[in-house]
């Protein structure tokens, strides 16, 4: 995805009034690299992500991705570097924050139920988790399988945070992405692997594994659906509040 279009996407994040009605108060935003979202009704906002931005930039130029962003000083200040092999905003009191927004980032977690679970813990009560999630129908994820609601469980319940080698021969071999994942070579994707930079797309998601994941998280998190939308194909997005 192209920087032109990149600005498109945060233009639209921008212009929803959903996400600028619901995600206010003292924010946490996940993944916000070189586009954070725009939130009228934000008392403070803090950013989390994998690494620092300059670890994220580095990743992302290192796979040929760097188009997808804006220079690299506008990456922002990560405020909160994930661990490994744990829930995300572990460092972060429960029952703290108003609002939890992740567009386009948990599709690159390997835990993503423990992960939506421990958004909705840090979470005040009345407090909104909002998710964007790509629609693998309708991007370079498109000819690969998507990942059954079970396996996304069995991560869960096993607190399993790794991935196989063959998940990401998948990715190389059947994502229509020809800007990263073109000429790729056995060495590249064992490479790949090693790293485990979290920029990848391991999992895929539509609208059943993402309906049959939030059902699971919400039997386990008493948090409630207050909104879902599929309709612009590209994306789902979905809030949960506590």
């Amino acid at each position: 995805m192209k920087h032109w279009l990149r600005r498109r996407l945060g233009l639209r994040v921008q212009a929803n009034k959903t996400i600028a009605k619901l995600c206010r108060g003292e924010c946490i935003e996940i993944g916000a690299l070189s586009a954070p979202a725009f939130f009228p009704n934000a008392i403070s906002i803090r950013y989390a992500d994998v690494g620092s931005k300059e670890q994220t930039a580095g990743a992302l130029e290192k796979i040929g991705y760097f188009d997808y962003h804006q220079r690299k000083d506008d990456f922002v200040d990560v405020d909160i570097v994930f661990g490994a092999n744990e829930p995300p905003l572990v460092s972060v009191k429960s029952d703290s924050v108003d609002t939890v927004f992740s567009a386009h980032s948990l599709e690159h977690s390997s835990n993503p139920i423990a992960a939506l679970i421990d958004y909705i813990r840090v979470l005040r009560s009345g407090g909104i988790v909002y998710t964007i999630i790509p629609n693998k129908k309708y991007t370079y994820d498109r000819k690969r399988e998507t990942t059954h609601v079970d396996v996304l469980i069995e991560k869960y319940v096993h607190n399993h945070w790794g991935y196989t080698v063959d998940e990401y021969r998948d990715v190389y071999v059947n994502t229509d992405n020809h800007v990263v994942y073109d000429n790729h070579t056995e060495a590249d994707i064992i490479q790949a692997f090693k790293d485990n930079d979290g920029h990848h797309h391991i999992y895929t998601y539509d609208e059943t594994n993402v309906i049959g994941m939030i059902g699971f998280v919400l039997e386990r998190s008493g948090g409630e659906l207050i909104y879902f939308d599929s309709t612009n194909k590209s994306e789902i997005h979905f809030a949960i509040r506590k």
